[in-house]
Parts: structure tokens; C-alpha cells; sequence
């Protein structure tokens, strides 16, 4: 299809079948939307009609939020500067890694339970020591002052 002036026209996408080929459901655009994340390209008779290289921005804000991004940060990320980018993305890494640690100090936690040989795995020694360890840490106090990191957000769609 060719546009008044000549020039093929790109074929835009409704919020429906944008939303789709991501599997989610129309409402997690809006509230994107709604937040500031994704503009569409223009309305059409009160319809959202977006570009097909919209696509890139819902897998950012996808891919995003699988890093653990609020949809706050990810619209601050998206209007900063390249220099504010960088700054705010190694300070995630930071609290990624931080937040690996922890995950692999519950795997292996978990793993010795499931393994344990000891009669109760409350009573063995080194679930013990595991825990105690924990506790010197710092980690379970950390949370308790509220102060580690929040779940990410996740679409209610892809939940």
C-alpha cells in the first residue's frame, strides 16, 4: 500500500495485535502507557495505532523488567541522557549481582535440605552454620529494615 506521496506506506500495528505477539493482554500497554513507557505512534479515530519498531521498545521493557526494573526506572532510563544511562544501569548491575549472591546462597541452602541426610534438617549442623552465617551477614536484617531490593514488576499477563 503506497501513501498519498508515493511512498510505501509502513503497516501499523493496533494495540491488540502489538500486545499479542508479545503475549500480553491490551491493558499492560495502556498502563504502560499510562506511566509514561510507550507512546503510540497516533490515534486513529481514538484507536492506538504503533509503528512496527515499537516492537523494540516492549522487548526493552520486557527485558527490563526480567532485570528486575520498575516501570518508574525504565521511564527514567528512557528520557536520561546517554551519560545518566550509564551511570543508572552500572548502579543495577551492582544490585543484580548483590541480588545473585543472595539467590545462590538460598540455592545452595536449599540444595543441602534437599539432600540432608541428618534425621531433621532443622537439627543439622551445617543447615546450621549455613544460617548463622546468614545472620552475620547481615542479609535478613537488611530486609527487615526494608531496605533490599523489591521483586520486580511483572505484567499481569505474563505472570
Amino acid at each position: 500500500m503506497r501513501s498519498s506521496s508515493g511512498k510505501p506506506r509502513v503497516e501499523e500495528l493496533s494495540i491488540g495485535d502489538l500486545a499479542a505477539e508479545f503475549g500480553l493482554g491490551p491493558h499492560v500497554l495502556r498502563h504502560w502507557e499510562a506511566m509514561g513507557v510507550l507512546e503510540p505512534v497516533r490515534r486513529v479515530g481514538g484507536r492506538r495505532r504503533y509503528s512496527p519498531g515499537q516492537r523494540l521498545r516492549v522487548a526493552l521493557v520486557l527485558g527490563a523488567q526480567d532485570a528486575g526494573m520498575s516501570l518508574d526506572r525504565i521511564r527514567d532510563l528512557a528520557g536520561a541522557g546517554a551519560d545518566r544511562r550509564g551511570t543508572a544501569l552500572t548502579e543495577h548491575l551492582a544490585e543484580l549481582d548483590e541480588r545473585l549472591e543472595r539467590l545462590r546462597a538460598a540455592r545452595e541452602m536449599v540444595a543441602h535440605a534437599v539432600a540432608c541426610e541428618s534425621g531433621d534438617v532443622l537439627e543439622c549442623p551445617n543447615l546450621r552454620r549455613m544460617l548463622e552465617e546468614a545472620v552475620e551477614s547481615g542479609c535478613h536484617a537488611r530486609r527487615a529494615r526494608g531496605t533490599a531490593p523489591k521483586p520486580p514488576e511483572r505484567p499481569a499477563a505474563r505472570a
